[in-house]
């Protein structure tokens, strides 16, 4: 009976040295993603190795299997395909860059030459060692950029934004090619060169493990993983349904291969979807898919979950579920223009919201503005009231279960209220909203962006993004007391106002600079603009504005009009979180 797997220890010469060792990266894979500080690493470990005169150094470990197609000579990189292709990048540069590698050492006919480096390259000069079908222009790209002879003394190092690119691997080939011509100068201006390399391929190891199948060498894979290699959850997902796939039509071929193309068509898209999106990652999707399959907690990993529920369905079914699942984010989600989903984009309990919202779009809950409003509400409140993820996660879950058993708006508002009735959170949150410091909580940007989308009437309102640029004023300034015009402001008056929300508005960075610490009517000035620069585009900043022009407090920025800018902002709280805080007015 043959054996399922062969391990084998095999030297960087063997390895890349006989007829066997003939690789291709197959499409189910990752593109090439090794940037500056891997491929240091690696080197450095093989010169200090060397250095330290190591007999054997053990480089790691590389699944391969036979592929079910008719490909004489080559079989799949499973695993290991980073360390395959970088050795390679390091073959090309020695080629193009040391062709009298160790000519002049004759004595020893196991001295690593250019002839060897070749050989290594390419097979009786005709068969690429090393094939990429992560996707078709990967190829190319490695032809033109490092296996063609000469092709790596033409390089032009990439920016590093384009290193980062993770679906243009290209840039990472130019950068690791440009690593390695630094790194060799350096020792070949030793004259330590040629033994290095002399040891790299007789002394520096790989155990190679041969795989019967594809599918026994996917499991191997995820085996392995559990043990400690790097690999994501979409990883483990990717290889569970390929392995999957390759198991049902392993009598079948042709239609094995038409399966498998369609399930890596479906994939790409799935995953360019994903970075048209910048607040959400593949890993994400697959957390936020198993929350909305599952409706509750998980009891294990999300692997072990997602495995589970895939079991008895059709690969190619469920990356068809999961591309429609990510579409709809995409387009429901991500490039709405509802005023109130951007008010979730603030909250860090993103998993939890965006299941909730995706549940109720791919089951077509009927009351959806009424459940995003209450939703807005639960959320926002536990986050003012000082609450974390634990008190609201498996609320969040009984919501997900409500909306796909159909129930009706007002089942899934007993279930918020009565949440926030037991948890008191109205008292917390109000306790809050009144405090006399509220311009270090981490919300109240986010509650005043609220504020300010109440009061915008837009077709088409922009959302506003909590960048570097969108600064919080205080319009009776921090400095005040050095100014003669806030002469007016007492020490009780600026221990109950000065960091309290009434007393903070929103502007830009240049403008909240430019009135930070000024007299009001200079402030007003800022905030109106001038011909070089326009009025504040804040409603929440023009609303003072308006006071001042209309002289409705004598153009000052004293009590009174703090007082009034404390009631007006209490009352669009009020609207926008449906909490009554009369009470605090009566104070008032």
């Amino acid at each position: 009976m043959e054996e399922s797997f062969k391990p084998r220890s095999l030297s960087i010469g063997e390895l890349f040295g006989d007829t066997k060792s003939l690789y291709q990266i197959p499409k189910y894979q990752r593109p090439y993603k090794w940037e500056s500080e891997q491929v240091e690493q690696l080197w450095d470990d093989i010169r200090e190795s060397y250095e330290n005169e190591i007999a054997n150094y053990f480089l790691g470990s590389v699944i391969t299997a036979s592929p079910n197609e008719e490909k004489l000579g080559y079989i799949d990189v499973v695993d290991g395909q980073q360390r395959l292709t970088t050795l390679m990048i390091l073959f090309c540069v020695l080629r193009d860059h040391f062709p009298d590698l160790n000519q002049n050492d004759t004595d020893n006919p196991l001295t690593v030459n250019i002839d060897t480096i070749r050989s290594a390259i390419t097979y009786n000069s005709r068969a690429l060692r090393l094939r990429l079908y992560t996707h078709s222009s990967h190829q190319s790209d490695f032809n033109a950029l490092i296996l063609n002879e000469g092709a790596t003394k033409a390089l032009i190092a990439p920016y590093k934004y384009e290193i980062k690119k993770d679906q243009e691997p290209k840039f990472k080939f130019i950068n690791t090619a440009l690593i390695f011509i630094e790194k060799l100068n350096e020792y070949n201006r030793e004259n330590q060169l040629g033994c290095l390399i002399n040891y790299l391929f007789y002394h520096v190891k790989i155990i190679r493990i041969d795989c019967t199948s594809r599918d026994f060498a996917i499991k191997l894979f995820q085996v392995l993983n559990n043990r400690g290699l790097d690999l994501t959850p979409a990883d483990l997902i990717k290889s569970f349904l390929l392995e999957k796939l390759y198991k049902k039509y392993q009598h079948d071929l042709e239609t094995s291969k038409i399966k498998e193309d369609n399930f890596m068509s479906d994939w790409r898209e799935m995953e360019q979807i994903i970075r048209n999106c910048d607040d959400i990652s593949l890993n994400d999707l697959f957390i936020i898919y198993a929350h909305y399959l599952l409706g509750s907690n998980q009891k294990k990993s999300y692997t072990e979950e997602l495995q589970t529920l895939f079991e008895h369905q059709d690969p190619n079914d469920v990356i068809a579920a999961l591309k429609s699942f990510i579409t709809d984010y995409y387009e429901k989600i991500y490039k709405t223009n509802n005023k109130i989903i951007y008010s979730f984009k603030y909250i860090r309990w993103s998993h939890y919201w965006k299941a909730i919202l995706m549940t109720a779009i791919t089951t077509n809950y009927k009351e959806f503005d009424t459940l995003i409003f209450q939703l807005r509400r639960f959320y926002y409140l536990y986050w003012i009231a000082g609450k974390t993820l634990s008190q609201v996660k498996q609320t969040s879950f009984n919501i997900i279960k409500a909306i796909k058993d159909k129930k009706h708006i007002n089942y899934l508002k007993a279930i918020f209220n009565n949440k926030l009735e037991l948890d008191k959170i109205h008292e917390y949150a109000t306790s809050q909203l009144i405090s006399n410091v509220v311009d270090k909580e981490a919300w109240i940007k986010p509650l005043l962006i609220l504020i300010e989308y109440n009061l915008t009437d837009q077709s088409n309102p922009n959302f506003i993004s909590l960048t570097n640029d969108l600064h919080l004023e205080h319009i009776l300034p921090k400095k005040y007391q050095e100014l003669a015009e806030w002469s007016h402001i007492t020490d009780e008056v600026k221990n109950k106002w000065l960091h309290s929300i009434a007393n903070l508005t929103l502007l830009s960075g240049k403008k909240n600079i430019d009135a930070s610490n000024n007299s009001f009517a200079v402030k007003m000035k800022i905030y109106q603009g001038n011909k070089t620069d326009s009025t504040t585009a804040f409603r929440l900043s023009q609303k003072i504005l308006d006071d001042f022009k209309l002289n409705t407090f004598n153009q000052q920025w004293h009590e009174s009009a703090l007082q009034n800018r404390y009631l007006w902002i209490l009352e669009q709280i009020e609207e926008l979180l449906d909490i009554d805080l009369s009470s605090i007015e009566i104070d008032i």
